[in-house]
């Protein structure tokens, strides 16, 4: 194996053929494993000591956010389990049948709800041609009026718009603690209930953060994230390569300098598992590396056991998630 290519996968720079050529040698056989646990160890003693230097990561991953114009709502059947769609209210009823179908689409005067499972991701095209890729648990909602320019939608969990320019119909996103304000742009927004902070990446356009009280806090250009701490309310702003924040579209997840609870939490969600870390300090444990989230559960522990000090064991239980202990 070329060392190289290694410390490529270790930095988070390796294209995504690379890291399938790095799996495949380091499952062929124990040998391979071993050898690379020690290289892990090496490369780790001078990688921490780089972390906070600005390296270009190089744009290999991104592609263009596909959607399918001619079906409103959609899910990926060979990829993607079923969507959970609640419509409230009315239902799909009487603008309809008094005449209703805008820009040749279905109008829907109630709220209507899509709830993606734990575990599966989902493809979701609103009314006004705005794209959507919800991650595992997350739920939108967009309100009854949206098909007559009232463009607002709601956000639990994480979530990848490509926003449909419509300059007299400015589009809004509605999170927990705070909001924002687009006319046409692509960005990804992380706010799951129950975590200490949200992040947003801005990919293309421009977009505005409020508070829940209507003023704007920032405006971010391409290539930043801002990261709102709820707990302090403090916002910071950072220039960042995007694909961080939005390869998880792709199945493939970077992490750099990102504590194992915070991971834990992650594969939680990805997986529908509960993770039991009994060890503190090995939550607290920074970890660099890169995992292909469309794998099973047990080679994405075992990629994490490789290149990191975590220990593990799986509990299967039929009435509920599987349970992980991380020590």
């Amino acid at each position: 194996m070329d060392y190289s290519l290694i410390e490529k996968y270790l930095s988070g720079e390796a294209t995504e053929i690379e890291v399938k050529l790095v799996f495949q040698w380091i499952e062929s056989s124990p040998e391979n494993r071993k050898e690379f646990v020690l290289y892990k160890k090496a490369w780790a003693l001078t990688a921490r000591s780089r972390a906070d230097k600005n390296q270009a990561w190089e744009n290999r991953f991104a592609r263009k956010f596909r959607k399918d114009k001619a079906v409103v709502l959609y899910a990926s059947i060979a990829k993607y389990a079923a969507m959970v769609i609640a419509v409230f209210g009315l239902g799909l009823s009487a603008q309809y049948f008094l005449g209703g179908k805008p820009n040749g689409r279905l109008a829907y005067i109630a709220d209507t709800k899509i709830q993606v499972p734990l575990g599966q991701m989902a493809n979701v095209e609103l009314p006004d041609g705005t794209s959507v890729m919800l991650n595992s648990g997350s739920t939108i909602t967009y309100n009854g009026r949206f098909s007559n320019g009232e463009r607002l939608v709601s956000l639990e969990g994480e979530a990848f718009f490509n926003v449909f320019k419509d300059e007299g119909h400015p589009f809004r996103v509605q999170t927990a603690k705070l909001d924002f304000k687009v006319y046409g742009t692509s960005f990804n927004i992380e706010s799951y209930p129950g975590d200490e902070k949200i992040n947003v990446t801005l990919v293309e356009g421009s977009l505005g953060i409020n508070n829940k009280a209507g003023s704007e806090l920032t405006r971010l250009v391409p290539g930043e994230n801002a990261t709102f701490d709820a707990n302090g309310s403090e916002l910071s702003i950072q220039k960042i390569d995007i694909n961080l924040y939005t390869s998880w579209k792709n199945g493939l997840i970077t992490f750099r300098n990102e504590k194992l609870k915070d991971i834990a939490s992650k594969i939680e969600r990805w997986y529908n598992v509960e993770i039991v870390i009994n060890n503190p300090a090995l939550g607290e444990e920074p970890y660099f590396g890169t995992i292909m989230k469309n794998k099973p559960i047990d080679q994405i522990l075992e990629v994490l056991k490789l290149t990191s000090s975590l220990e593990y064991s799986i509990v299967t239980r039929t009435d509920q998630p599987t349970l992980i202990y991380w020590n």
